[in-house]
């Protein structure tokens, strides 16, 4: 039986893995970064996914290693505008403080990124829970202080016929930016004012002869993280049938969150509560590493649920069972043991003795 500081750790160690799973096709490559980014959280793990600053903490240690393509604006913190992960070129070989220069382009891009972001917002009558929580994250990914944050977010509404562009913007910058405002937009039926500000955005952004390409990226992009959250969403409701429903709810309902966008979370949501079938969709379309991603996405939500030794290995083989159906059961034991040494590596950490403090060495008396 795991401690209570493992438990913890266990369960957080769990939420962060799966973010990570969604984050980008390669993330068993770079999970031991993230394991070291977010060390200190584990040894302390009382911000949890509950907590409103979890989300932004996630995105700061994700910011250098690999943004993700689930929160709008990655492009821009891919593209190195971020001072997360220190000075970069030689400069980091003789300190970890991003220059000034440096910093001063990361306000200048996280201030236009706050500009587009509040007027794409406008665009709609509310903004959601989704929404806000994945702007916040964007914002988060510049790795800013709170006082340098606050000076780039506009005080005031703005129009997007009030908008400029200040200063010099690099032109891949400015891609991405559009890219991500394309993506923050994008409803299953988008509006026409609100096509038209981004359209407006562009030509302001000088891309308009490029809008519609930017525009095709950011709906590609949706579309194969909508397809990955899908599978697993089904992966976790065919192996965990046996679960206490609350429980099952609670484990799908944080990967959605996770691994989806806005706009997809509202539809897998339905989908958990509607209760109906299992439909895995004709997945074979889907490229290897996304069908490692989505295995790897519903093995730890389920993981997540604590699940004694008995039930994970009857967990496991439902899984294998509905992998197998839906196309992906090569990657299962990957998928598999990636989550797991992540999650015991986090385990063990936290059950490990804290090292014993220093003591003074003995005074002698000096005498023979």
């Amino acid at each position: 039986m795991r401690t209570e500081p493992s438990t913890a750790a266990f369960a957080l160690a769990a939420q962060d893995v799966m973010v990570a799973a969604a984050a980008r096709d390669s993330f068993a490559t770079w999970l031991p970064q993230l394991a070291k980014r977010r060390a200190a959280r584990y040894a302390d793990p009382s911000v949890g996914p509950a907590d409103p600053k979890y989300w932004p903490e996630v995105a700061r240690a994700l910011a250098p290693v690999a943004p993700p393509e689930t929160m709008p604006m990655h492009g821009v913190i891919e593209e190195g505008a971020t001072l997360e992960g220190g000075a970069r070129g030689l400069r980091g070989l003789f300190t970890s403080n991003p220059s000034e220069k440096d910093r001063k382009r990361v306000q200048r891009v996280a201030a236009l990124v706050s500009r587009v972001l509040q007027i794409v917002a406008s665009t709609d009558a509310s903004v959601t829970d989704d929404e806000r929580r994945c702007a916040a994250m964007a914002m988060a990914s510049f790795g800013l202080s709170d006082d340098e944050l606050a000076a780039a977010t506009p005080t005031a509404g703005l129009s997007v016929d009030q908008f400029e562009l200040h200063g010099e913007v690099e032109l891949k910058i400015r891609r991405e930016v559009l890219r991500g405002a394309w993506q923050f937009a994008l409803r299953e039926a988008l509006a026409a004012p609100a096509e038209q500000t981004l359209r407006t955005l562009a030509a302001k952004l000088e891309l308009g002869a490029e809008e519609e390409a930017i525009k095709a990226r950011a709906q590609e992009t949706l579309a194969r993280l909508g397809a990955t959250a899908t599978l697993a969403l089904e992966l976790v409701r065919y192996a965990g049938e046996g679960l206490d429903e609350k429980t099952l709810d609670a484990a799908a309902t944080a990967m959605i969150r996770a691994s989806s966008s806005p706009a997809r979370a509202a539809l897998l949501r339905a989908r958990l509560a509607q209760k109906s079938p299992v439909d895995f969709e004709a997945p074979g379309v889907m490229q290897k590493p996304q069908r490692l991603q989505a295995v790897s996405l519903a093995w730890a939500a389920l993981a997540s649920t604590n699940p004694s030794y008995a039930w994970s290995m009857q967990l496991r083989a439902r899984l294998a069972e509905g992998a197998a159906s839906a196309g992906c059961g090569y990657e299962l034991d990957q998928g598999v043991d990636v989550v797991d040494r992540y999650l015991l590596a986090q385990a063990r950490e936290a059950e490990a003795p804290a090292p014993a403090p220093a003591t003074a060495p003995r005074e002698t008396s000096g005498e023979g």
